[in-house]
């Protein structure tokens, strides 16, 4: 998938006896999504050791209903009408430079059944909700030589198990607020408490556009104080404590432009918030979530096309979904190790040492003949091999562009890819010359 930058069986096989045996490993009843994930995990966690890693969940479908007569076994996404399933992520991230060091974990599943009327009741294990303390509770192992963790997560993850039930010593929660919850103090209400807080001071940074929203340099002021949550008098487990005290951030803009909405972002964390320098560390943090993001798009239709997968059965579909997300991680971290992030870490963590020298060779022909041209990445980075592989995709080189992204990669290591194979062939066919 990593060669093909593809999920999508025509491209992932040569001929048909491959395409056969692909469909069968996937649908062999010995291959499973838990062993696919652990191995990953394993990988993942040898990477993070000694590290603060930022653990990044979300939820995306994967929409099968274009291919709706082939499949079966299949589940309803969002809309309630199309086939197909969800996969829910952990990727882990170094919160010093926001390098994306694998995959920790994963929920991938099938929805096959309607809420029923006491759902709300439900204990949170027998809910779709519980995937947000599923998979980082999954990652925790593969993570135990990290130094810290801190799990970070949308509105949707604003549940009162989360921050009751995955802090420990050296695990933090950092959500995004969605309710205005209950305080333990009578009366009082989480917005209400930290609008009354004096402002801290002012925030300023890019923000990047996206759907309704240009791109924009913001000036945010935030705000600060501890809070103590009462657990919820509805759908509350008597299981978790009565109370959970959080530090809580605010941060919020006054001007706008016209037309679009504020920015307000009202952040729970563990993490002390003391000062200015902390809260703004907090949002920081919480700005790494894009990166999940990036790891859908690359999953979906701007990198490995999962949704375009011709494979029939569910299980097999999840097992691909697995694969692919591993895939989709291994691609963003040369996204992600683009620039100074990546200047620290070995190439060899996504490349083998035959396909490093192809890389090699390649930037010596893609180097332009100003300084402004230069690879000037630590060789053998992957800093280094990102310039290369985004050359090949399409991207200038210039430092004043836009930065290459998903597509500009998938680009690349596509033709990367058909290069390398090409380099060793030629090679292999000289070898066989009599002298």
């Amino acid at each position: 998938m990593c060669v093909h930058v593809s999920a999508s069986m025509r491209e992932l096989a040569d001929n048909r006896a491959e395409k056969v045996g692909l469909t069968r490993f996937f649908r062999n009843r010995y291959v499973t999504v838990e062993e696919i994930l652990e191995t990953a995990a394993v990988r993942t966690g040898e990477a993070a050791a000694g590290r603060h890693v930022l653990l990044l969940q979300d939820t995306s479908e994967i929409n099968f209903e274009a291919k709706a007569e082939r499949k079966r076994g299949l589940g309803r996404v969002g809309n309630g009408k199309d086939v197909g399933l969800f996969v829910h992520p952990a990727v882990a991230v170094d919160a010093a430079d926001g390098s994306l060091l694998g995959l920790a974990g994963a929920k991938i599943w099938r929805r096959t059944r309607v809420k029923e009327d006491d759902y709300q009741s439900l204990p949170i294990e027998e809910k779709e909700s519980y995937k947000w303390l599923e998979a980082p509770l999954a990652a925790r192992d593969p993570l135990s030589a990290a130094s810290m963790v801190t799990v970070i997560a949308d509105r949707e993850a604003d549940i009162y198990e989360v921050f009751a039930r995955l802090p420990d010593e050296r695990t933090h929660v950092l959500i995004r607020a969605t309710r205005d919850r209950v305080l333990a103090q009578k009366g009082g209400r989480l917005y209400s408490k930290i609008a009354a807080q004096k402002p801290a001071g002012w925030l300023s940074f890019e923000l990047t556009d996206r759907p309704g929203r240009t791109a924009r340099k913001v000036e945010l002021e935030v705000r600060f104080c501890e809070v103590t949550l009462r657990r919820p008098a509805r759908g509350g487990d008597p299981r978790d404590p009565a109370t959970v005290t959080l530090n809580f951030v605010e941060v919020s803009e006054s001007n706008p432009p016209p037309g679009e909405e504020a920015i307000v972002w009202r952040i729970l964390t563990t993490h002390r918030v003391s000062t200015l320098e902390e809260a703004a560390w907090v949002v920081d943090l919480y700005r790494r979530r894009w990166i999940v993001e990036q790891v859908f798009r690359t999953l979906k239709s701007q990198g490995l096309a999962l949704e375009d997968s011709f494979l029939a059965d569910g299980e097999a579909l999840e097992c691909l979904a697995a694969t692919a997300l591993i895939a989709a991680c291994m691609v963003m971290q040369l996204v992600q190790g683009r620039g100074e992030a990546g200047a620290m870490i070995p190439a060899s963590r996504v490349f083998r040492p035959d396909e490093i020298a192809v890389i090699e060779v390649l930037v010596g022909k893609r180097e332009g003949k100003t300084e402004k041209q230069k690879n000037k990445h630590p060789k053998y980075s992957i800093a280094w091999a990102a310039w290369c592989i985004a050359r090949l995709g399409g991207w200038n080189g210039y430092a004043k562009e836009r930065p290459p992204g998903p597509i500009t990669f998938a680009r690349g290591l596509k033709r990367f890819h058909a290069i390398a194979e090409g380099f060793h062939l030629g090679a292999n066919d000289s070898a066989k010359k009599p002298p």
